[in-house]
């Protein structure tokens, strides 16, 4: 183990983290991850609406609108029932700066998804200004959450400089930092580091790892690790639509979303060439649970200037949420002192929570062109400004205020745009579109990693009351991942090209 300078809060630590962790959550940074994670949702909903990239909010007559803007039930003549299947996997390429011959690893895991079900009931108004209205009910997943990151090489630094940049600053973290006290209570008993003539350096009070000294410099560590992440996120909806005059229509749905989430990181260092003095090999292992439900409100209209055009705008309240998490994690260290191997394992209490979380709101404002009956052209645009999500935790009000203050200073505004359209040539039709979304961590940002580009295609066949439909779609995005961060070293990042791909067939029936 990497030597550290004796600490005169041992004991206070000990038992500080004991009864802390029992009931305290995670906090910073790992409330931004979540932030995204709740809020950065866009409906999978029917191979029709995927195969336009997403960009119906102001055409309607699909099911998915329910999600979007309901406003696009209103235009429904039949009701209708269909059912969405297929396939997703997201291929993920992972390199480890720091060293010029760490190799790129790949991974990919196809799985089977049933994003929606969905029916549309329709039904005469005997008005003659109200010619329509519609009601909606089904479930469609907003996210998915399955992929996974592995990578593999060398460079310099440790996640014990993270631990003792912590200890330094007395940052008392009871699922990393505290940990090293299980692995060796009697850690204030190490020795300082000595140099050659066997005299103490480094010593001012503070803790040290092997890793400051000067003969260490440079020495780089083999490191490798693995995220994996599954769950899903979705909501089942009700709502309603209606037609006025053929010239505007409005529509309204409240939304249940759940989600249910889990996230397993394994990272492991090792210092295989013998370039540290001390630290022989480290770990650190992290399990997160998550599951929920929350509530919201859509609201929408679209407005018909002439039988050709049509423009639309919908508003999303933000979403209450209501979190179980549970959250544990494993620290693994060894070292040898003077031919004597040391070290071990410390364990984190299980920390379970209840926290509360309100997303943004929401804004979309779109256009449509039909083309008579040979098709249609639409475009799509939303906001979010996810410096407006909100987390509490009950009983902690001081955690309630850092985590939304570092909220404000981390996330902004992202905004993501769409465009599709669909091309009849009776009785089959063909569809495309693309989309690009914009990047809400302004960290990330300022390292000019780019937002997430989607393309989708698209077919479908019609006769009489029975419709099928299939589409794929394609979400490229690339950024950076870092399992631990320190001030002494930037070079343990992870840079990551992410490639999600959905492949979709909706069956469905209408006329009933």
């Amino acid at each position: 183990m990497t030597r550290l300078v004796l600490s005169l809060l041992l004991t206070v630590s000990i038992i500080g983290t004991d009864l802390f962790a029992q009931v305290f959550p995670r906090v910073l940074p790992a409330r931004v991850e979540d932030a995204i994670r709740f809020g950065n949702t866009e409906p999978l909903g029917t191979a029709r609406f995927m195969g336009t990239g997403g960009s119906m909010t102001s055409i309607g007559v699909d099911y998915t609108t329910l999600h979007t803007n309901p406003a696009g039930i209103g235009w429904n003549r039949y009701s209708s029932v269909q059912l969405t299947g297929g396939f997703v996997t997201a291929p993920t390429k992972a390199t480890l700066l720091g060293n010029f011959g760490n190799q790129e690893i790949s991974d990919s895991r196809p799985r089977p998804t049933i994003p929606s079900f969905g029916v549309i009931y329709t039904q005469p108004t005997q008005s003659v200004n109200w010619s329509t209205f519609n009601i909606g009910v089904g479930m469609t997943r907003l996210a998915d959450f399955n992929e996974t990151i592995s990578y593999d090489g060398f460079s310099e630094g440790s996640i014990i400089d993270a631990i003792v940049e912590d200890l330094n600053d007395d940052f008392e973290d009871p699922f990393r930092r505290d940990l090293i006290f299980d692995i060796d209570p009697t850690i204030s008993s190490i020795p300082l580091p000595l140099d050659q003539d066997g005299r103490a350096i480094l010593n001012d009070g503070s803790y040290y790892s092997d890793f400051d000294l000067e003969e260490n410099l440079g020495g780089k560590i083999r490191r490798t690790g693995t995220v994996e992440r599954s769950g899903s996120l979705n909501e089942f909806a009700i709502g309603a639509g209606g037609n006025y005059k053929e010239k505007f229509l409005w529509g309204i749905t409240l939304g249940i979303p759940f989600i249910n989430f889990a996230e397993t990181k394994v990272y492991d260092e090792v210092d295989e060439r013998g370039e540290i003095t001390s630290f022989d090999d480290a770990g650190f292992d992290e399990t997160l649970e998550m599951t929920g439900s929350g509530v919201n409100f859509k609201f929408g209209t679209i407005y018909l200037p002439s039988p050709k055009i049509r423009i639309s705008a919908a508003v999303h309240s933000p979403t209450f949420w209501t979190i179980d998490e549970t959250y544990f994690t494993t620290l693994e260290y060894n070292y040898t002192i003077d031919g004597v191997a040391q070290g071990g394992t410390g364990l984190s209490l299980r920390s379970e929570a209840a926290i509360n979380l309100q997303t943004p709101w929401k804004f979309l404002l779109g256009a449509g062109y039909l083309v008579g009956s040979k098709g249609f052209v639409s475009f799509d645009a939303d906001y979010s400004n996810y410096a407006g999500s909100s987390f509490s935790f009950a009983d902690f009000s001081e955690a309630d205020e850092i985590t939304n203050e570092d909220i404000d200073n981390t996330l902004g505004s992202s905004i993501g745009i769409r465009m599709g359209g669909e091309v009849n040539v009776k009785p089959f039709q063909v569809r495309a579109g693309v989309g690009y979304r914009t990047i809400p961590n302004l960290d990330i940002r300022n390292d000019e990693a780019g937002g997430t580009t989607s393309v989708s295609i698209g077919a479908g066949w019609s006769k009489g009351k029975i419709f099928v439909d299939a589409a794929l779609r394609a979400d490229v995005y690339s950024g950076y991942y870092a399992p631990y961060k320190t001030f002494a070293f930037d070079s343990n990042v992870v840079t990551t090209d992410r490639t999600r791909m959905q492949a979709l067939v909706t069956v469905g029936y209408r006329g009933f």
